[in-house]
């Protein structure tokens, strides 16, 4: 399970089944690798017992645009954060299943 100290903003992610659309913003203020090759770094990723979370600051503003959960039994989904016309803000899933099928 990963809880807020690992990770602010998320309260308890617990798989990669657990769904994220009215999650809000995720704080990304400790990225430690540059996922692009541009120089900055953008990505954080945090591990548990039970899951590796990749998240990923695309647009710099300390705030996570992507993240991708895999279950140590193979299981992943990825996620994308989305603002829409109206202001409202979600996470809309983009890609699940289990690695290797």
């Amino acid at each position: 399970m990963i809880e807020s100290n690992e990770f602010p903003g998320i309260p308890e992610l617990t798989d990669a089944s657990t769904p994220l659309e009215n999650l809000g913003a995720v704080e990304l203020d400790t990225p430690g690798h540059d996922i692009d090759a541009d120089g900055t770094l953008d990505t954080g990723t945090f591990h548990t017992d039970d899951a590796l979370v990749v998240a990923t600051d695309t647009d710099l503003d300390g705030f996570a645009d992507h993240l991708t959960i895999v279950d140590t039994d193979g299981d992943f989904a990825a996620w994308e954060f989305h603002h829409s016309e109206d202001g409202e803000t979600h996470w809309k899933r983009t890609d699940n299943g289990k690695l290797g099928e």
